[in-house]
């Protein structure tokens, strides 16, 4: 498969069409994700070209928008020659910022049980972590999968999530981590008795002041 440049407009909503576009077309004549299909090497080896073509067009550091994806990140090693915004370092301010010291987590399979983001979170601030019981995981992982990176948000879904954020609220959860970049165009604000943590606005943040810095 050929790689698509895409120059933008004269603002940045003209692309918005354009990449939603072919990635929803090319989703749908080739469909899946690496991830999904168990393929982490090919994710990795793309991952360390990508990381190639933004240093060579002059970019000082980078970030990856998928939380998941992130597994993958330390497995780079010497070929990763740009500095990368954590994501995980980005929710981590907010934590401490906010004070919270329980937390409930919403992402993936992987994000949700695996060591790569909550070992990441644990070594700059102290907390109890809280993810979804048995059939709730079940229910965020495949909306995730099946709907979300799919572009597909249901009302009936954000219905099952409220649920899902009320639930974590009830066990104790002061804040809940909305891990995964879909969950946040999902669920707002007003579905929450407790504040949310899009990690993507997180990030976003974090990059634009990591730009700005002196």
């Amino acid at each position: 498969m050929k790689t698509i440049g895409i120059i933008g407009g004269m603002g940045w909503p003209s692309t918005i069409t354009y990449y939603r576009t072919i990635n929803e077309l090319i989703a749908k004549r080739i469909g899946g994700t690496g991830g999904k299909s168990g393929r982490w090497g090919k994710v990795a080896d793309t991952l360390a070209i990508q990381i190639d073509k933004l240093q060579s067009a002059g970019a000082d550091f980078f970030i990856l928008t998928c939380n998941t994806v992130h597994f993958v990140a330390p497995h780079l090693g010497s070929s990763m020659k740009l500095p990368m915004l954590h994501i995980a370092d980005a929710t981590a301010r907010k934590i401490v910022d906010g004070g919270y010291k329980t937390v409930g987590l919403l992402g993936s399979r992987r994000t949700m049980t695996g060591d790569h983001y909550i070992k990441r979170l644990a070594s700059q601030h102290d907390f109890n972590l809280l993810v979804p019981h048995g059939s709730e995981q079940d229910k965020v992982c495949d909306a995730i999968m099946g709907e979300l990176v799919q572009g597909t948000f249901l009302a009936e879904t954000r219905a099952q999530f409220k649920l899902i954020v009320a639930g974590l609220a009830k066990r104790g959860a002061e804040v809940i981590i909305l891990g995964c970049t879909e969950i946040g165009i999902l669920v707002q604000a007003e579905d929450s008795p407790v504040p949310l943590i899009d990690t993507s606005i997180a990030r976003a943040e974090a990059a634009v002041d990591m730009a700005l810095a002196d």
